[in-house]
This record gives C-alpha cells, sequence and structure tokens, in this order.
C-alpha cells in the first residue's frame, strides 16, 4: 500500500509509451505475476530500450486505511500520520538498455550539470 505503482515504465515518443506489457511482436500479452499485479513492464528489454526505474514511498490515506485497520500493530502509526501530509517521494531515473547492461541517463545528465556549473548546485 506504499507502493502501489510498478517499479517503471517504458520512455519513448509519450510519457508512458505502450507496449509494456507485450511478450513478443505479435502483440500477445505477458500478464504481470500475482505477487506485483501492477507491475506496468513485463516484456523482455532489448538493448536500445529505454525505460524508467521510479521506486517510491506514498502516504495515501484511500489506501492506508484498510492497511491500518488491518495491521495496526505491525506498523509506526504515528509515523504515518506524520508524513501522511507529504503524499510521498519517488525517485525516477532514465535508463537505457544496452547490449552489455544499461546507461543510466539520468545521472549522466546530472554528472554533466555539475561538471558545466562547476560542482556549484
Amino acid at each position: 500500500m506504499f507502493y502501489p505503482h510498478g517499479l517503471g515504465h517504458l520512455l519513448g515518443l509519450q510519457v508512458h509509451d505502450a507496449g509494456g506489457r507485450l511478450a513478443d511482436t505479435t502483440g500477445r500479452k505477458r500478464e504481470p505475476p500475482p505477487q506485483d499485479p501492477y507491475l506496468r513492464l513485463t516484456r523482455t528489454l532489448q538493448p536500445g530500450v529505454v525505460t524508467t526505474i521510479e521506486p517510491g514511498l506514498y502516504f495515501i490515506p484511500s489506501l492506508l486505511r484498510g492497511l491500518l485497520a488491518k495491521h495496526e500493530d505491525q506498523l509506526n502509526r504515528a509515523m504515518i500520520e506524520r508524513l501522511l501530509p507529504f503524499g510521498g517521494i519517488r525517485i525516477e531515473d532514465n535508463v537505457e538498455v544496452t547490449a552489455d547492461g544499461h546507461r543510466n541517463l539520468t545521472r549522466d545528465a546530472f554528472a554533466a550539470a555539475a561538471t558545466r556549473s562547476g560542482g556549484r548546485s
């Protein structure tokens, strides 16, 4: 309930590019596994594909009500209440799949900007 979406999605001409759940070029779908029903990207990644990696922590009252009711003894309610007004946080990196691994386009852009500014942020 603190992380109600998948880890990332395809990135391309559209902000949320279509086709993240395609199994192959015929258009057959690959559904997410039962333990990760909100996973938006299930396809096998090939070199040249760009995807997001966006871990986060969210405090959404409508989602947390049931969780708190069911697992009150396992959660730090005081901390949840303290963080609730902020809504949450997400870090998003855009990553290109390469033939030998990946290239983090976001971190590369931050490093280049820091170099141009002489390290000032």
